[in-house]
């Protein structure tokens, strides 16, 4: 996670698999021990909602970067830019 206080933004960087992607082939769900794994990542997403819910309503910007979307730097890079920018 970056933290830019003066700037009131946060930037997360998800990984695919651990807070589940939707649409992304990374995020899928495994298929040995089932209820173990919806339990645990389905949780992720849970906290991941609620901490971006109270981040917004305290006037922080949140920005979520998916690890799939890393492999192209210099769109990350302007993504991230255009962020802090605004």
């Amino acid at each position: 996670d970056l933290v830019f206080p003066s700037r009131k933004a946060v930037i997360f960087v998800h990984g695919c698999f651990w807070h589940q992607h939707k649409g992304c082939g990374g995020g899928r769900m495994p298929k040995a021990r089932r209820a173990y794994w919806q339990a645990k990542l389905g949780g992720n997403v849970a906290r991941d909602q609620k901490t971006r819910r109270k981040l917004r309503s305290l006037g922080w910007r949140v920005l979520v970067i998916w690890e799939c979307k890393t492999r192209d730097a210099e769109a990350v890079e302007r993504r991230i830019t255009a962020f802090l920018e605004a």
